[in-house]
C-alpha cells in the first residue's frame, strides 16, 4: 500500500496528513505556525517536523517508507526560499519524492476536481495562482498592494476608513460605514476613532466583515469598495489564466479566504465578471475543504498515481472529521 504525506504550513497552524492512494487517512498531526517569515527558519522547521512526526506516528508509517510528500508553505515567495525551506525539511528523513510549493497551490488542488485550474485567496492577504493541464504553474506575488495584489481584508478595511474620513471632511458621500466604524472602534466620534487608529492601538483588518454586512444592508459606499475588490481579484485571476494560456479551457476557479466566505454579492458579481471575460468556460467554486487535502492529492500525483474516482471526496470528509476542521 502506497503511503504519502501532505503538509499545509501557514501563519497560524500546521496540518499534516498521511494517507494511502485511495484517500484513506492513516494519521494526522498538527502544530503551531510554520511561516518562516514570521517565526524564523528554526521554529518553522520544528513545527513542520512536529506535525509530520505526529502524522507518521499515528499512521504507523516510518518516514523513509513514504512514496511521496508535498509541503504547501506560506512564506515561500521566491526561488531562494526553496533551498532554505528544504534545509529544515530534509532532517525529517522522508522517503520518496518531495515537493515544496507555495500554499496557494495546495489550496487550488484542494478545491479543484482536477490537477489544474486557478485559485484566488482573499483573506489577510491576496494572491491568485494557477496550473494548466501541462503542469505549468504561475501566481501573482501575493505581497500586498505595493506589489500589485489588492483586494484582501486589510485593503477593504482601509478603504472603509478612507470613506469615513472623506464623509467626515466633506470629500465623499455620507455612509453607514461611519456608524459601523465608530461602534467597532468603541469611539464616540470620528476624530476619536482616528486618533486611536493613528497611534495605532488595533489593526483595521477586523473591520472588513462589517463592510460586507453594510454592503448587504444596501450601503452604496460599502458596495463600491467590495466591487473594487472583486474587480481587482478577478483581474488577478485573468492575468494568471492568460499567462498559462487557459482562456479557452473549462476549469475551476477556487475562491478561498474570509472575503469570499463572507458571501458578498457585490464582490462576487464583480469577480465573476472579470473571470468570465478572461475564461468564459471557467466555473467558480468556493473552497470548502482544508488546504492540506490538496497537499495529499498532489503527493499522490507526485508518486505517479492518478487519484481514483472518489479519492478526493473520501479524503476531504476524513480530514474534516479527523481535524475537526472549521474555516475561520
Amino acid at each position: 500500500m502506497m503511503k504519502v504525506l501532505g503538509v499545509d504550513g501557514g501563519g497560524t497552524k500546521t496540518h499534516a496528513v498521511v494517507a494511502d492512494d485511495s484517500g484513506e487517512v492513516l494519521g494526522v498531526g498538527t502544530a503551531r505556525a510554520s511561516n518562516w517569515e514570521d517565526v524564523g527558519l528554526d521554529e518553522a522547521g520544528a513545527a513542520l517536523g512536529e506535525a509530520a512526526a505526529a502524522a507518521l506516528s499515528a499512521a504507523g508509517a516510518p518516514a523513509d517508507e513514504l512514496s511521496a510528500s508535498v509541503f504547501g508553505l506560506a512564506g515561500l515567495d521566491w526561488e531562494s526560499d526553496l533551498a532554505r525551506l528544504d534545509g529544515v525539511i530534509a532532517p525529517i528523513g522522508l522517503g520518496g519524492q518531495r515537493e515544496i510549493v507555495n500554499d496557494s497551490f495546495v489550496a487550488l488542488r484542494a478545491g479543484a476536481n482536477h490537477s489544474y485550474g486557478a485559485v484566488v485567496i482573499a483573506g489577510g492577504g491576496a494572491v491568485a495562482a494557477g496550473r494548466n493541464p501541462e503542469g505549468e504553474e504561475f501566481r501573482t506575488f501575493g505581497l500586498g498592494p505595493q506589489f500589485g495584489d489588492w483586494g484582501s481584508a486589510p485593503e477593504v478595511a482601509e478603504e472603509a476608513i478612507r470613506a469615513v474620513a472623506h464623509a467626515h471632511v466633506g470629500r465623499g458621500p455620507k455612509t453607514a460605514l461611519t456608524a459601523i466604524a465608530l461602534e467597532w472602534g468603541e469611539s464616540a466620534s470620528v476624530p476619536e476613532l482616528f486618533e486611536k487608529l493613528s497611534r495605532p492601538v488595533r489593526p483595521v483588518e477586523g473591520l472588513a466583515p462589517l463592510v460586507l454586512r453594510a454592503a448587504e444592508d444596501g450601503d452604496s459606499v460599502a458596495k463600491e469598495i467590495l466591487e473594487r475588490a472583486g474587480t481587482s481579484l478577478g483581474e488577478a485571476v485573468a492575468a494568471v489564466v492568460a499567462r498559462l494560456e487557459m482562456e479557452e479551457l473549462q476549469f475551476e476557479v477556487v475562491m478561498a479566504g474570509g472575503l469570499f466566505r463572507g458571501g458578498s454579492r457585490s464582490l462576487h458579481a464583480a469577480f465573476e465578471r472579470e473571470v468570465k471575460r478572461a475564461a468564459p468556460k471557467a466555473m467558480l467554486v468556493r473552497l470548502e475543504v482544508p488546504p492540506v487535502v490538496g497537499a495529499v492529492l498532489r503527493a499522490i500525483e507526485l508518486a505517479s498515481a492518478e487519484p481514483a474516482a472518489g479519492t478526493h471526496l473520501r479524503l476531504s470528509l476524513e480530514v474534516i472529521k479527523t481535524l475537526n476542521y472549521e474555516f475561520t
